[in-house]
């Protein structure tokens, strides 16, 4: 699939996934790190760079906390939906 994301763009999502992290756990929760290595699906260029101090071992990974809403799941999803709209309108 071609990849739609500026670094700059980029950047703005990890603020935003930054900020909506409530919680320390929410770090090596699998909604956040899913989240970190679709950005760096779509992105245009090299984005390893920004996502890498934000990744952890898959040793510490764990399932979703059950938040509800998850505030990392919440932007990976409309991230999905605004990618799928991407696509639809060309």
């Amino acid at each position: 699939m071609e990849q739609i994301l500026s670094a700059k763009h980029v950047q703005i999502l990890l603020e935003r996934l930054k900020e909506s992290a409530g919680k320390e756990e929410c770090g090596a929760c699998d909604c956040f790190q899913g989240f970190l290595a679709r950005l760096e699906m779509d992105a245009a260029e090299d984005v390893t760079e920004l996502t890498d101090p934000l990744k952890c071992p898959r040793e510490r990974m764990h399932g979703c906390l059950g938040c509800d809403p998850c505030p990392p799941g919440a932007l990976f999803t409309e991230h999905l939906w605004r990618k799928m709209a991407y696509f639809e309108k060309r």
